[in-house]
């Protein structure tokens, strides 16, 4: 019998951009937000490329080491010059490239309203050359539809509409973290609570600032013991973020009452923004304490969205994130769902 021919191996290229949106000047969001009402309300911030002359979102390839909505922050940057943090993800594109390549681009809903603190964290982002990049408007949903060039790019600004539609455009970034790799319990002498990281957890925060900052985190409650300090503590450093703890997400007062952390959490969760300037938060936590915030998560989640909250020991892998994005009206709840892993 012959055997089947193998498969071409598939080489996969990955990209990151962005849909950056805001507001139109002498739009009227609803009453007592800044929630656009209608498509007319909005513009989109899009790049004109001279070598193809064509009309898209601005987006460029992975950088070697870098997580992917460090990429998107990045690369919008240095095509428009315009600083965002990430919103909630969109659909991602894939199209051959030829010779055995598939490309992958990964988009997520941009916002220009970056924090301060956010930016101080973040490397200079030099401008594309303008033989790559020669143009980047700010322009209606209607004008974009009938400027972009690719079928795909149409099709996501569909996407961000039908979210403007449903009144999950404007959204909170909730991080919930799970410390980095900590030394083993048996090679500790002290107690838990000083407890280090280890030296590859130690390697593991520094590639977290990137992807903090891509989500734009300007407030950090963390468990006070030491391991979840370290983790956040690099980030809070660099961008000047206030580092709050919170004695409730230890594992101790975890075990001795789960409803203490849980009535945080779900403070958090409910406190609505929608009259105050974006405030991306994270939490860092504890393995065993996870399922208490998915417990408080699972209620203002969509059955649909249900499935991508971790449900199985560990939940999440060290210096993992589970990013929530949360739309406030009419009231809050989960519209989103990612989780974010660093490379190995």
């Amino acid at each position: 019998m012959t055997a089947r021919p193998k498969p071409p191996h598939m080489r996969i290229v990955r990209s990151a951009g962005a849909l950056v949106w805001r507001l139109r000047e002498g739009a009227t969001p609803i009453r007592g937000t800044s929630i656009a009402a209608q498509r007319q309300d909005i513009e989109v911030l899009i790049v004109h490329r001279p070598r193809y002359d064509d009309w898209s979102w601005p987006k460029g390839k992975r950088e070697s080491g870098e997580s992917l909505p460090a990429t998107a922050v990045r690369e919008v940057e240095e095509e428009t010059e315009v600083p965002i943090r990430l919103g909630a993800p969109l659909t991602v594109q894939r199209y051959r490239l030829g010779s055995g390549v598939t490309k992958e681009v990964y988009y997520w809903v941009g916002f220009p309203d970056v924090p301060t603190e956010t930016l101080r964290a973040r490397p200079l982002a030099p401008p594309a050359p303008s033989k790559e990049i020669d143009k980047s408007q700010w322009v209606g949903a209607r004008k974009a539809m009938r400027l972009l060039t690719r079928r795909g790019d149409r099709r996501l600004l569909e996407e961000l509409l039908t979210r403007l539609a449903e009144r999950t455009l404007s959204t909170r970034t909730v991080a919930v973290l799970r410390h980095a790799k900590a030394t083993k319990r048996s090679q500790w002498e002290g107690g838990e609570m000083t407890r280090p990281l280890s030296r590859r957890g130690s390697s593991q925060v520094l590639r977290l600032v990137p992807a903090l900052s891509a989500f734009g985190i300007n407030q950090i409650i963390t468990s006070p013991w030491r391991r979840c300090v370290a983790t956040v503590a690099p980030y809070a450093t660099l961008s000047g973020t206030p580092l709050k703890t919170e004695a409730s997400f230890t594992e101790d007062a975890y075990r001795e009452d789960p409803s203490r952390m849980r009535g945080v959490i779900r403070g958090l969760l409910s406190e609505s923004q929608l009259d105050q300037p974006a405030a991306p938060l994270a939490i860092c936590v504890h393995r065993p304490t996870i399922p208490g915030i998915i417990g408080e998560l699972a209620p203002l989640t969509p059955n649909h969205l249900g499935r991508l909250l971790p449900q199985a020991d560990p939940y999440l892998k060290t210096a993992g994130m589970l990013i929530v994005h949360m739309a406030d009206y009419p009231e809050p709840r989960v519209v989103d769902l990612e989780v974010f892993r660093l490379d190995p």
